[in-house]
């Protein structure tokens, strides 16, 4: 249940109104009144849970949820009389029931007295920018946008409609669409690690491009992104990057994508559309990772990916015959030990 100090809900809704929202096939009563949400382990009567996961099974079976949403495949393992959304997708359909319940507090469109703007940067209605924040020249924020406290926005940055940066944020270079969030401590824009070392010694490459994001893009805490060299870091519609992700210049990531916390991409990377990376993986710089692949997290990718492979290990090879190296060197240090 979520702590009321920090969220407020929405509800109570019947179950009815949540099956239309996530049009979903409704078993039992439809008029039983939802009053929040909750695990499975924990719902309580009046709470609503989803279960999309086997090794929940037995949770499933005891839950006293009133609610749960579930595939067909699950509707037998439901215990008698409670309420059923059916769903292709439970996980999907919890998300937009959590998004009824829960929507995010608007905030107050206000400029703080604390805050630096200057003179020639243009700020859309009903944009909060909180205490301290340092808006540069010629800065551009679009309406119902959020600036958190001590967060900085560089010369020349452009930032579009209902997009939130949270606090402590750093951006230069950088052009921002529509909807995005990007969350405390990210550091965007800043120059590459461009080197040309010589005979003279170590001479830094100017960084002129920038980090171009698209709509819809979230970027999670602490990460990092690279200004481009000459052409432009891309980051397409739609992507979702965790915490303390690095992404080197010239980077280019297409639309859909998810990148794990702890995620290292070299420079020149092209991602394509759909791919989806583990945690702790790492790519080197110059290679391609093609439509719809999965990277098992920590994986080591050191040559270009053909669309749709999925792959494992370092360096990384196809996971099945990942997952055969494992198991026969656990046999082999079985034998060692015997």
């Amino acid at each position: 249940m979520a702590d009321v100090n920090f969220f407020k809900n929405c509800g109570p809704f019947s179950a009815n109104d949540l099956a239309e929202h996530t049009q979903s096939k409704i078993i039992g009563d439809a008029t039983v009144k939802v009053t929040d949400i909750n695990t499975l382990e924990s719902a309580k009567s009046g709470e609503i849970s989803f279960f999309s996961n086997s090794k929940y099974k037995r949770a499933f079976a005891q839950t006293k949820a009133s609610v749960c949403i579930c595939d067909d495949a699950s509707i037998e393992l439901a215990p008698r009389g409670m309420t059923l959304l059916v769903n292709s997708n439970p996980y999907a359909a919890y998300a937009l029931v959590t998004q009824k319940f829960y929507k995010p507090l608007p905030a107050q469109a206000t400029i703080a007295k604390t805050a630096v703007l200057d003179a020639s940067a243009s700020i859309g209605v009903k944009t909060h920018i909180s205490d301290f924040a340092v808006i540069g020249r010629n800065v551009k924020i679009g309406s119902n946008c959020f600036i958190g406290a001590n967060t900085v926005l560089c010369d020349g940055v452009s930032i579009g409609d209902n997009t939130k940066i949270m606090h402590n944020v750093t951006i230069s270079h950088t052009l921002i669409g529509n909807n995005c969030a990007i969350y405390s401590g990210c550091r965007i824009g800043q120059d590459g690690f461009g080197y040309a070392p010589s005979s003279l010694g170590i001479t830094k490459v100017e960084q002129l491009g920038r980090v171009v994001i698209g709509n819809h893009v979230e970027i999670g805490a602490n990460s990092t992104i690279d200004r481009g060299a000459i052409e432009d870091t891309i980051i397409g519609d739609g992507t979702k990057i965790d915490n303390l992700v690095q992404i080197g210049h010239n980077v280019q990531i297409g639309r859909n994508c998810f990148i794990v916390a702890q995620v290292g991409i070299a420079g020149s990377v092209i991602i394509e559309d759909g791919v989806m990376i583990g945690g702790q993986s790492g790519i080197a710089g110059h290679l391609t990772i093609g439509k719809g692949c999965m990277l098992a997290a920590k994986s080591g990718i050191m040559s270009d990916l053909e669309p749709g492979s999925t792959v494992g290990g370092s360096p990384a090879v196809p996971v099945k015959q990942w997952l055969r190296i494992t198991a026969m060197l656990k046999k082999m240090s079985s034998k060692e030990q015997n």
